[in-house]
């Protein structure tokens, strides 16, 4: 694994953790997978950012990009471990993205998003949506994980 040095790496990626979740079968399964990888700073990051209703974005429109079908997943040169820390330059209103123009943003996020493997690219623009689209990933079954995450609601 190239790209996992960063941000608490378990060996897998994020996009791995995501898979290991939708094979759960069971909601209490789903939790356990999310409980063995609660330290994983990332895996973290990218909850909070989907999930918290106080997180807004700049971009939430996802642009054209080129997917890396070619890279087999874990051997790309980047990885949400890599970018989850940068990602605050994507919050509307952070001081960190504040002087970049919007079509600035836009070219940084296809920059992100191509040196992504796909199952990782997809999870950071459904961040960036506010939109999860793994199944049984809740805000609620998140929330139970790491109860001082976010405030429900706001």
């Amino acid at each position: 694994m190239i790209a996992t040095k960063d941000m608490n790496s378990p060996g897998l990626m994020i996009g791995e953790i995501i898979s290991e979740f939708e094979k759960a079968k069971t909601r209490q399964a789903k939790k356990e997978v999310l409980e063995k990888h609660k330290d994983v700073e990332a895996l973290r990051y990218l909850l909070c950012g989907t999930f918290d209703p106080k997180i807004q974005w700049a971009i939430t429109e996802q642009p054209d990009y080129s997917e890396d079908d070619i890279t087999p997943e874990g051997e790309e040169a980047n990885s949400l471990y890599i970018e989850m820390p940068k990602c605050t330059l994507f919050v509307k209103d952070h001081p960190a993205g504040a002087r970049v123009k919007p079509e600035r943003l836009k070219q940084i996020l296809i920059q992100v998003l191509e040196s992504l493997h796909p199952s990782e690219s997809k999870l950071y623009m459904q961040m960036l949506k506010k939109k999860s689209k793994v199944k049984g990933l809740t805000s609620k079954l998140v929330l139970e994980v790491f109860p001082n995450m976010y405030k429900e609601g706001g």
